[in-house]
């Protein structure tokens, strides 16, 4: 199911990158010439996957970290794992990195789905376990898990540590939070869903013994992003400085809601809607299916919400797993339809704009 969802959603993206004339995106005042790259029509499927931050990516991957100044965006809020492995892939790949993260993002993304499924399998018994993996490939952001972005990485070692945790491997669970961790700043989050599957198996007493000692792995590779900013650059917190020229300065402004033009009401409607739906499934994961789900989901988009933008909030929101389980129980055909269809949908309208360079996600 995943190769023929790699095939066909990149067909569509050839086919659609190279049927369209479109003029550059205007849905926001940042957009020029010097922040979205212009990019060519041509039949190139590799280069179909390098927009927006595969762009940082690659600059990680090809030369290391860089810190061109404060007042200026860099590629040190990007987490390292990820460029890492690009890197090694890119020494099977004759070089070309674009290829590189392609093929890592496609790996990553099939044992995603075989690892959600596995999942299913074993602790959701009562739900299909193909339909959640659907759910997933149909995702309005899916576009992302093959394109040279980190997303696919992080969401199978999310799922590995959630499928560790509950089968009560709690040190390999927290080794593949660390890695997590590495990979996102998310990965943090994956902290709560851990604790809480530890207090259920062991008590909330064990936290204060030896039991406990492997959980603090789970953010030791966001710790050690840290410190390494510090050595290369001595600031500990420059990702936090730094992300505020992302526009994630933890501070609300009525001007970033402002309706400027119809592409930014669709965009700005976009994130709206996905916020309310991601915190209703969210209450959904803690009520019908595991505290701990619930717990991370809810964590997850308050700590994303709180930095003061819900801009890309679908793709953000496409790694909470618990998400394609509370779709896949729904036992109305109608609903479940519904749900497949407008997703198929506006999956196809960000693959457009994605390719497109396009803002999408």
């Amino acid at each position: 199911m995943t190769a023929a969802w790699l095939l066909i959603t990149n067909l569509f993206a050839l086919t659609a990158f190279n049927r369209l004339n479109l003029a550059p995106d205007t849905a926001f005042d940042w957009m020029s010439e010097k922040s979205v790259r212009p990019v060519q029509q041509s039949w190139d499927i590799i280069d179909l996957h390098n927009r927006w931050d595969a762009y940082w990516y690659l600059t990680i991957a090809q030369d290391g970290y860089d810190r061109r100044g404060e007042m200026d965006i860099s590629n040190v809020v990007f987490f390292p794992l990820y460029p890492l492995l690009v890197r090694i892939a890119g020494l099977l790949t004759g070089g070309n990195l674009v290829l590189a993260g392609w093929l890592v993002s496609s790996i990553f993304l099939m044992l995603s789905v075989w690892v959600l499924t596995r999942l299913t399998q074993e602790y959701h018994p009562g739900i299909d376990p193909l339909l959640p993996p659907l759910f997933l490939l149909v995702y309005p952001a899916a576009f992302f898990l093959n394109a040279v972005y980190s997303e696919s990485l992080f969401l199978f070692l999310s799922l590995s540590m959630v499928f560790l945790a509950l089968r009560r491997n709690f040190f390999l669970a927290s080794i593949c939070a660390a890695l997590a961790s590495a990979t996102r700043i998310a990965g943090v989050f994956l902290l709560v869903p851990l604790l809480v599957e530890f207090v259920q198996a062991n008590g909330w007493r064990s936290l204060f013994t030896r039991r406990a000692w492997p959980l603090a792995l789970a953010p030791a590779g966001a710790l050690a992003f840290f410190v390494y900013h510090w050595i290369a650059f001595d600031d500990f917190f420059l990702y936090l400085r730094i992300q505020r020229f992302y526009g994630r300065d933890f501070r609300f402004d009525l001007t970033d809601v402002a309706i400027r033009s119809n592409p930014n009401l669709v965009t700005t409607a976009y994130d709206a809607a996905f916020v309310v739906a991601a915190v209703f499934m969210g209450v959904l994961a803690l009520r019908k299916f595991r505290l701990s789900y619930g717990w991370y989901m809810l964590v997850s988009l308050a700590v994303a919400l709180s930095s003061g933008t819900g801009l890309g909030i679908a793709r953000y929101s496409m790694v909470l797993f618990p998400i394609y389980f509370i779709a896949a129980d729904i036992r109305s055909v109608i609903g479940r339809s519904a749900w497949l269809f407008s997703s198929t949908l506006l999956l196809a309208l960000n693959i457009i704009c994605f390719v497109n360079h396009y803002w999408a996600g």
